[in-house]
């Protein structure tokens, strides 16, 4: 929330609201409108599909008419409102980042799909703000049906971690090919090759809990590091050592998830020295240590 900015949230809804957790890191509501919501952001990612009625949409990009068969994706922090409501009814869906980080390598190979959904927790530069676009019949069709089945899995009493990845999953990819058709070149996250080859040595290492090397890299770009690291932080945010760091604690997140390894056995999964190294960077990345992030997230 930033009361100091133009336009201001009013508030932030929290995620004890939606209450995302490890054995729900996806969730989706039926929601009618009747009156206007005020500006206010989400410490969550929420995606919104809209199945009748009208409202004006705001964000700080200006206004935008609101109608059955728009979507709009809100990133963490984003402000928006909805104003001359029309008794509006949408499907609202929530999901942990962390956890579809998760399938961030599944996710490169559908374009549009990472700037769309992952940008703002991956990186710092080329993120996407919040997106709003009008979907054909047939996509509309799919994306409601796929968050309704997500709605119904979630209110059983052990929902199927693998029918709500699907099911995400294949609404994400209607999305962000929807997205691709809308406005390809917001869709586009660009990289020079030897960026991209780098994020993927840094994967491969938080992946595998193995040390990762920005001279290793700089030599195969045929540069200098201080070179290599600049062209790295132009295209990210993030200079390659702080990307790798940031990477791990993301792996670390989705391991967190799951309520039988340790910390400690965590911490030497990834690689590193102890378990309190990792939690002092768990820590700097998050805000919070390991332990109170399984808390939050009822694991």
């Amino acid at each position: 929330m930033n009361p100091g900015s133009p336009f201001a949230a009013h508030y932030t809804i929290e995620q004890s609201t939606v209450q995302l957790s490890a054995g729900r890191p996806v969730r989706a509501q039926r929601l009618e409108v009747i009156e206007d919501v005020p500006p206010h952001d989400h410490a969550y990612h929420e995606i919104c599909i809209v199945t009748s009625g009208g409202a004006t949409h705001r964000t700080k990009n200006g206004r935008a008419p609101l109608a059955r068969g728009d979507v709009v994706v809100v990133p963490p922090g984003e402000v928006h409102a909805f104003e001359r409501v029309e008794r509006i009814e949408v499907i609202n869906a929530y999901y942990l980042s962390e956890w579809l980080m998760g399938d961030l390598g599944l996710l490169w190979t559908e374009p549009g799909a990472v700037p769309l959904f992952l940008s703002t927790t991956l990186m710092r530069a080329q993120i996407v703000d919040t997106v709003q676009m009008r979907l054909d019949a047939a996509d509309f069709e799919l994306i409601a049906a796929e968050l309704s089945q997500i709605e119904a899995e979630g209110n059983r009493a052990a929902p199927s971690p693998l029918f709500l990845r699907c099911a995400l999953q294949k609404a994400v990819a209607t999305m962000a090919r929807a997205w691709m058709r809308h406005d390809p070149t917001s869709a586009t996250l660009t990289f020079r090759p030897e960026v991209w080859t780098a994020m993927e040595a840094i994967d491969r290492a938080a992946g595998a809990g193995t040390p990762y090397s920005v001279a290793r890299s700089a030599k195969a770009a045929g540069l200098s590091v201080d070179h290599f690291s600049a062209l790295f932080r132009a295209s990210t945010g993030y200079g390659p050592t702080d990307f790798f760091q940031r990477r791990r604690i993301h792996r670390s997140c989705t391991l967190l998830l799951n309520p039988r390894p340790s910390i400690t056995e965590i911490a030497a999964e990834l690689g590193y020295s102890d378990a309190p190294h990792f939690c002092r960077l768990f820590k700097r990345y998050q805000g919070m240590t390991p332990s109170a992030y399984r808390t939050i997230y009822n694991v």
